[in-house]
C-alpha cells in the first residue's frame, strides 16, 4: 500500500497536464494541472527539509480551499511531516490549544490569519516558523503583461496607419495604455509596501525565535530528498472536539486514509472522470478525504467553489459529476428551489402533475449543471430533503462517517438504498452493533484498516473508544435485515448543529462558567428538526454576584427581566471565545441549584427529563 503523497504522485505522473485543480481569480476560472500540483508540493517538501523539518514533525496548515493548500498538504507529507489542518473558525484560546497541542514547530497559513497567530505565538514554545501562503501574483504577471501591452501597442499604432486614424482619434486609447503602462510599474512597489507592512506587523508581534516568511521565499527547487515514511505512520493530526470541552488530536495514519479512499470508491462508483466542486472546509475529513484526495487519486478534477450564494452558479459553470455537502446545505437548495417553482402558477402546476413533472424537473437539473451525484454527511438527512431531491430527479447518497475512521464507514450507492439509511459498510470496513435493544438499537462499533490509530498525547483517551480493534462510536444505530445501517441518535452528549458542525456541551459550559454571574449551567441539545439540534442552556445564576453587581450599579433590586438581560450579555461574552456554531442561541434561568453526584457533577440525564427537547 502506498502513502498518501505516493498515491497522489502517481496520478500526477499519468495525469501531468490533465487538469487537476480549478478555481476562480477575478472572476475567470483557472487550472492548475498535475504537473504543476506536484511542482508545489515538491517545492514545498523541500523547502520544509531545508528548514530543518525531521520525519514526524507536526506541520499545522490554516487557510481556505486553494491550490496552495492541496499543494502544502501534499508538500508537508511528501517531506515526512504530519500534516495538522486548523479549522479557519476557530477563535484564540482554541487554536492556541491546538496549536500547542500538536507541537506544531511550523505553521503554513494565510495572511488574514497573521494577527489571530502574532497574540497566541506567545504561548506556542515549539512555533519557529510561520509561512504566509500569499504567493502574490504580480511579480510572475508583470513580464507577461508589459510583453502583452508591447504588442498591444505595436498591433494598435500598424492598424492606425493602415487606415489612417487621424491622431485626435488615436489619442483616448495612447492615454489608457500610458496608464496602464504605469499602473504596470507602479503595482510591484505597491506590492513591496504591503509586505513591509506584514513584516513588521510580525516583527512586533510574533515571539523572538518565531521567524516570519513568505510562500514564495519558502519554496526549494530542489528535489527533496526521499522520506522514509510508511504506510503505518501517521499522516494527519485531526483535532475534533473532546467530552472534556478540549479538542483531542485524532491520529490518522497513511494507511488509513489510503484504504479508505481505495474501499470508497469502488461502491461510489467513481473513475478518472470523478469531478467535484469543493465548497465545505478543507479542513474537515469528509472534503478532506472525499472531495479532495479521492478525486485526485483517480486523475479526476476538483473545482473550488467561490461562496455558498455562488454555489449554483459555479455547478453550471463546472458541471461537477458529484458535490460533498452537509444536510442544511441541502436543505437550503432544496427550500430555494421549491420556492421558485412555486411561486411561478404555470410551474407550480406542471410539477404537481406527474405527466408534466419532467418539464420543471428537467430545467432544475439543468440549472445545476445535469448530472450530478449529490453526496450527504457530516450529520443525519432528513429523508424529507432526501426524497425532496428525488423528486426533482437529483441523485442523492446519505454516507456515515466520523472523524477517527478516516471517516467513511458506510454510503449509500445504485441498489442499496433505502429511507433513513446510510448505506452499507464499505468493503474492508465492520460494522457492528453492541448490546442492541429489542429494536436491534445499540452503539456502533466500527473495525477496519480506516480506524485511527489513537488520539495524539491521549492513551487514556484512546483506550476509552478502541477496545480489541473495535472503535466505539458513541452513536446509537441498526443493521436491518439487508445489512443498510441505520443511526438512531447519540450515546453520549454530543450536539450535531444543522450545518453538520458537532459541539460538545463541556466546552460550551467552561466558556459560560467564566462569569462571575453563572454559579451552575448545563448545555444541551434543543431539537429544531428531525435530525438536528440547536445550542441551549440552563443556567443558575450566583445570587451573591448578582447582588454586589446590582449594588455596584445602584439598580437593586433587580427583578427578572433585568436578571436575564444581565444573563444575556454574559452569554454573548462567552460566545466571542467560541465559534459561531457552538454559542447558545437560548438558556433558561433556574431557580435552584443542578441536582449532583457525589463528585459534584450534574446528573443531566435527570435534568434532561425536565426539559422538552422536541421541536
Amino acid at each position: 500500500m502506498k502513502t498518501i503523497d505516493g498515491m497522489i504522485e502517481e496520478s500526477c505522473r499519468k495525469f501531468a497536464d490533465k487538469t487537476a485543480v480549478r478555481y476562480k481569480v477575478g472572476g475567470q476560472w483557472r487550472n492548475t494541472s498535475y504537473r504543476q500540483l506536484w511542482l508545489t508540493a515538491s517545492q514545498v517538501a523541500a523547502g520544509l527539509q531545508t528548514w530543518g523539518m525531521h520525519c514526524g514533525d507536526r506541520i499545522a496548515l490554516l487557510g481556505g480551499n486553494s491550490p496552495r493548500w492541496i499543494g502544502s498538504y501534499l508538500g508537508i507529507l511528501h517531506g515526512g511531516g504530519v500534516v495538522v489542518p486548523v479549522d479557519k473558525e476557530l477563535k484564540g484560546a482554541e487554536m492556541r490549544h491546538v496549536l500547542a497541542d500538536c507541537q506544531a514547530r511550523l505553521l503554513l497559513c494565510e495572511p488574514p490569519f497573521l494577527d489571530l497567530v502574532a497574540e497566541i505565538a506567545c504561548d506556542l514554545p515549539d512555533l519557529k516558523m510561520v509561512v504566509l501562503l500569499d504567493e502574490p501574483a504580480t511579480p510572475f504577471l508583470q513580464k507577461p503583461l508589459q510583453e502583452k501591452m508591447l504588442a498591444l501597442t505595436r498591433e494598435w499604432r500598424r492598424l492606425a496607419n493602415r487606415f489612417a486614424i487621424p491622431a485626435t482619434e488615436m489619442q483616448p486609447l495612447e492615454t489608457i495604455g500610458r496608464e496602464l503602462e504605469q499602473l504596470l510599474h507602479t503595482a510591484p512597489s505597491a506590492e513591496s509596501g504591503r509586505r513591509q507592512k506584514l513584516k513588521a506587523v510580525a516583527s512586533e508581534s510574533l515571539p523572538q525565535g518565531c521567524e516570519l516568511r513568505w510562500f514564495a521565499d519558502f519554496l526549494v527547487a530542489q528535489p527533496p530528498q526521499p522520506a522514509l515514511r510508511q504506510p503505518g505512520d501517521t499522516a494527519v493530526l485531526l483535532y475534533t472536539s473532546g467530552t472534556t470541552g478540549r479538542s483531542k488530536g485524532a491520529m490518522l495514519s497513511h494507511r488509513n486514509i489510503v484504504s479508505n479512499i481505495q474501499n470508497a470508491i469502488p461502491q461510489m462508483g467513481a473513475d478518472h472522470t470523478m469531478h467535484t466542486l469543493s465548497f465545505l472546509p478543507i479542513n474537515h475529513v469528509f472534503e478532506q478525504v472525499a472531495g479532495t484526495l479521492a478525486p485526485l487519486s483517480l486523475g479526476g478534477t476538483v473545482s473550488i467553489a467561490e461562496s455558498l450564494k455562488k454555489i449554483g452558479q459555479n455547478l453550471v459553470e463546472e458541471q461537477p459529476t458529484y458535490f460533498m455537502g452537509v444536510p442544511a446545505l441541502y436543505r437550503l437548495l432544496l427550500g430555494r428551489i421549491m420556492k421558485n417553482v412555486n411561486e411561478k402558477r404555470l410551474a407550480r402546476t406542471l410539477f404537481a402533475l406527474p405527466l408534466t413533472r419532467p418539464l420543471i424537473t428537467a430545467k432544475v437539473r439543468k440549472s445545476l449543471g445535469g448530472n450530478i451525484t449529490f453526496i450527504s454527511g457530516g450529520a443525519a438527512l432528513d429523508p424529507e430533503i432526501a426524497r425532496g431531491m428525488e423528486k426533482l430527479g437529483f441523485t442523492i447518497f446519505q454516507g456515515y462517517g466520523i472523524t477517527e475512521t478516516s471517516p467513511i464507514i458506510s454510503v449509500e450507492c445504485p441498489g442499496c438504498k433505502k429511507p433513513g439509511s446510510v448505506g452499507l459498510a464499505i468493503p474492508g470496513v465492520e460494522v457492528r452493533i453492541d448490546h442492541p435493544n429489542d429494536e436491534g438499537v445499540g452503539e456502533i462499533l466500527v473495525r477496519g484498516e480506516n480506524v485511527m490509530q489513537g488520539y495524539f498525547r491521549r492513551p487514556e483517551a484512546t483506550a476509552e473508544v478502541i477496545k480489541d480493534g473495535w472503535y466505539h462510536t458513541g452513536d446509537l444505530g441498526r443493521l436491518d435485515e439487508d445489512g443498510l445501517l441505520y443511526i438512531c441518535g447519540r450515546l453520549k452528549n454530543l450536539i450535531v448543529t444543522p450545518n453538520g458542525k458537532n459541539v460538545y456541551p463541556e466546552e460550551v459550559e467552561n466558556e459560560l462558567l467564566k462569569s462571575p454571574l453563572i454559579a451552575e449551567v448545563m448545555v444541551y441539545g434543543h431539537r429544531i428538526d428531525a435530525t438536528s439540534e440547536e445550542v441551549h442552556a440552563q443556567i443558575y445564576p450566583d445570587q451573591e454576584a448578582l447582588d454586589a453587581h446590582a449594588a455596584a450599579e445602584g439598580i437593586a433590586p433587580l427583578d427578572q427581566p433585568e436578571v436575564e438581560a444581565l444573563l444575556r450579555q454574559e452569554v454573548l461574552r462567552a460566545g466571542q471565545g467560541l465559534a459561531d456554531y457552538k454559542r447558545v442561541k437560548r438558556f433558561t434561568l433556574r431557580d435552584d441549584e443542578f441536582p449532583k453526584t457525589t463528585t459534584r457533577k450534574i446528573k443531566r440525564f435527570v435534568v434532561e427529563a425536565d426539559i422538552n427537547t422536541a421541536p
